[in-house]
């Protein structure tokens, strides 16, 4: 069995530092019970009690021993294990997390979006103004999480997270194209994107009157848009059908399509028309969406993809949620190592179905690869899962 990817993780996840004082007497090395958690969540156990069953029951596993070059895996107690995992350095394993996964990134397209963290209610209140939360940096194109910045208050501080990845050279690379939710379309937001040589494709929150008006009045300047897409019909949640038209504004004559005394470089209007139809009461429901993007190399049938793109993101938190069951996790103390844990192994299996079509073992095709297959396939195959990590 291939070890070296498995070994460069393990030997990554040895680099963070250990929380526990008396270092002469650990006998149970960090990065053994990091892996060996990660491995478990990877098969599908997603609690701590879970977890830690697993891990005895792996106690005389033969390529965990191969793995960790030790004769005997030595299994801490319960409270112990659930201790290891409360305090571990978050910032120390997004390192190895940013490290790992980096170069499968593609890093052209990049998708900015927050989660709650359900049952990181540390006043046992369970409204969501104390939950914390995580803000994804996540790539369109490989469809796996570059980064994580954590968010301690509530999601209202996703603004000024943001501001400070835009600051992180590892996300920075000219001609980056953001994608984000309508609460970013913020001024000092966009207008650091556009000053690092990157680009925005920001959507326009609907109490931005002022903004909105200037749009739908530059929009009536113009006898017909420069380029229209109108999507092909498809159904929607069984009994719905929805197309999209997508049209783009554009100033062919100069690079700036709008000018507005505090948003920079605005080079193309994007208006989204959506008309959902209810196939059983035969209603149609029209709404129609603006974006501003600060540059026009792309044509409305791009814009369009690149628009339904950013809901891949959403795609993640559903497979974190549904896969490694993140919103049943109660976890009052530093729930923020356990997102990373679940997100690098969401990252594993999409870049195991990103490179097979079909789930092949003891050379027999088994299914097609799809998430849910690949953690079945994981949970009944030791050999498999610990092969994932091959990436």
């Amino acid at each position: 069995m291939k070890m070296k990817q498995k070994k460069k993780l393990l030997k990554a996840l040895e680099g963070i530092e250990d929380f526990r004082k008396h270092k002469a007497q650990i006998v149970y090395p960090l990065s053994e019970v990091l892996f060996m958690s990660l491995f478990g969540l990877a098969k599908g156990y997603t609690k701590f009690k879970d977890l830690h069953i697993f891990y005895k029951f792996n106690k005389d596993n033969k390529l965990l021993k191969k793995l960790f070059k030790t004769k005997k895996i030595r299994i801490p107690c319960r409270s112990t294990f659930h201790r290891i995992l409360s305090n571990v350095s978050y910032d120390g394993l997004e390192v190895v997390f940013r490290d790992f996964f980096g170069k499968y990134a593609k890093g052209k397209n990049i998708a900015v979006d927050g989660k709650w963290l359900n049952g990181s209610d540390v006043n046992g209140q369970y409204l969501k103004s104390s939950h914390k939360s995580v803000l994804h940096i996540f790539d369109k194109d490989s469809k796996i999480a570059l980064g994580h910045k954590f968010m301690e208050k509530s999601k209202l501080s996703e603004i000024p997270a943001l501001n400070e990845i835009l600051k992180d050279k590892t996300f920075s690379n000219s001609g980056q194209i953001y994608t984000m939710d309508a609460l970013h379309t913020q001024i000092n937001t966009l207008n650091t994107i556009n000053d690092n040589d990157e680009y925005y494709l920001a959507k326009v929150k609907g109490n931005q009157k002022l903004l909105n008006n200037k749009i739908i009045s530059t929009i009536g300047l113009f006898n017909k848009p420069i380029d229209t897409y109108t999507s092909p019909l498809w159904q929607e949640e069984g009994n719905k059908s929805v197309t999209r038209t997508v049209d783009i504004f554009q100033n062919l004559d100069s690079n700036i399509v709008m000018y507005h005394k505090d948003f920079k470089s605005i080079q193309t209007i994007i208006r989204v028309t959506k008309e959902t139809t209810d196939l059983v009461e035969h209603e149609t429901k029209i709404s129609t969406q603006y974006l501003i993007a600060n540059f026009k190399d792309k044509t409305s049938h791009q814009f369009h993809d690149m628009i339904l793109a950013h809901w891949r993101v959403e795609t993640f938190h559903y497979h974190k949620d549904m896969l490694t069951c993140e919103d049943n996790h109660i976890c009052y103390i530093n729930p923020f190592a356990m997102t990373i844990l679940r997100s690098l192994v969401i990252n594993l299996y999409q870049i195991y179905l990103n490179n097979n079509e079909n789930i092949i073992l003891d050379d027999e095709i088994i299914d097609k690869a799809k998430m849910a297959n690949i953690k079945r396939i994981c949970h009944h195959n030791d050999k498999f899962a610990l092969d994932i990590f091959e990436i």
